[in-house]
This record gives structure tokens, C-alpha cells and sequence, in this order.
């Protein structure tokens, strides 16, 4: 997956290993092992760099706040420019108070990105909700294989949709393994030529603003 992220011209990767309910990786020891991947990536000569971060699903804010505080959270880069949140794919877990969390977390510095929102039923079903976190200040983060329609259409057709709705989106791979690894490259070439060289470029220069913030250049 490394080699193949250099071969379509990416520098810089943000681990963002699930932490949820089931799996609860700590700050701690996401540092170990994303130093300890980027040893071994140096060692096999792979210009590709792993950063720090991690993808937070969020059922109960009450309980988020309190491991936020408690500095429990690998947020992107390991941190307080953005974090990387995902609601349940269950509806019923969605939490009501989100667009108010979205708001705690903006008052504290920090740009909270909304994961694949694309694939989730309730925000096709429902769009107010999803307008709400964004009007809170959530950015978005579509996937590129939603785009390629390797989720099937209607993650497809959101995807497209959410792109033409609200500007503030980012691109992301979303990578688990070579059978979902379709890159970036492929993700801005399908914007350029269905919404504009226009779109394709301000997704770009957004990636490389997340980035900067992500490294302290900004």
C-alpha cells in the first residue's frame, strides 16, 4: 500500500486506525507504532511519510468531551488543528447533540472532518442533519472509491451531490488494504471532469492546507 501511495505521487499519509466502541486505539500507541512503521518504511527506502491520527466514531458526546479532555485522542497529525470523526452506521446511535459538539470543538481551535458522510443512509434520508454539522462547522471528507462507484451508486451519486453542495470537503482514500486503495490522483481526475478544473484544484490546494496545519507550516 506504501509503494503503491508513492506511485500515485503521495508524500504523506495519515493513519486514521477505527476507534470505536470495539477497538479503542490510545494516543500513546498510535505514536509507537506509526514511528515504528515510518523506521521500517526508511529501512525499505519508501520516500512516504505516516502520520499520526486516528478515525473516532462518535455515539455519546458526553463520553467524547470527557476523553477529549482527558487527552485520550491521536487527532490528525497527534494535533489540535483537525480531528476525524465518524458517526455510527447505525441510525439509532447517531447522536442528537452532534451539531453541538461540532461547535465545542471549533471553540476550541480545532476543525473536526466528517468521515465518508456519502455512505451513510441517514444524511441521504435525512440532508438537514448533515447541513447542520457543516452550518456548525464540520468539514467533510468524501472517499475516492465512493466517487469510482466501488461502494455501489448511491454512495456515488452522494458523493457527487455533497462535492456540488459544500465546498468545504476534502478528498481521502480511506485505504484498508490493495483491494481498497484507489489513491488520490484518480479522485481529483474525476472531479476535473465531471464538476471543473476549477473544483479539482480547490480540492488540492485544500489537502495541502490540511497538510501544512498538519505539520506546522501554517
Amino acid at each position: 500500500m506504501a509503494r503503491f501511495c508513492v506511485q500515485d505521487g503521495i508524500s504523506h499519509v495519515v493513519a486514521t486506525p477505527h476507534h470505536h466502541r470495539y477497538t479503542r486505539p490510545l494516543r500513546a500507541d498510535i505514536l509507537r507504532r506509526v514511528a515504528r512503521l515510518n523506521e521500517e518504511l526508511a529501512g525499505a527506502a519508501v520516500p512516504l511519510t505516516i502520520l499520526p491520527g486516528s478515525e473516532v466514531q462518535v455515539t455519546d458526546t458526553s463520553e467524547y468531551r470527557s476523553d477529549f479532555e482527558a487527552g485520550l485522542y491521536c487527532h490528525l497529525g497527534n494535533g489540535r488543528a483537525f480531528t476525524l470523526l465518524e458517526l455510527s452506521w447505525e441510525d439509532e446511535l447517531y447522536p442528537p447533540e452532534a451539531p453541538e459538539l461540532i461547535g465545542w470543538l471549533r471553540g476550541r481551535g480545532m476543525t473536526p472532518i466528517v468521515a465518508h458522510p456519502e455512505r451513510h443512509d441517514f444524511f441521504a434520508r435525512d440532508p438537514a442533519r448533515l447541513r447542520a454539522l457543516v452550518e456548525a462547522g464540520a468539514w467533510l471528507q468524501v472517499t475516492v472509491d465512493s466517487l469510482l462507484g466501488n461502494h455501489g451508486p448511491a454512495p456515488r451519486s452522494s458523493g457527487e451531490l455533497l462535492l456540488r453542495t459544500y465546498p468545504e470537503v476534502t478528498l481521502a482514500t480511506d485505504a484498508h488494504n490493495l483491494r481498497r486503495c484507489s489513491g488520490l490522483s484518480a479522485g481529483f481526475a474525476w472531479v476535473r471532469d465531471r464538476l471543473g478544473v476549477e473544483r479539482s484544484e480547490d480540492l488540492q490546494a485544500r489537502a495541502d492546507r490540511v497538510l501544512s496545519a498538519l505539520l506546522g507550516r501554517v
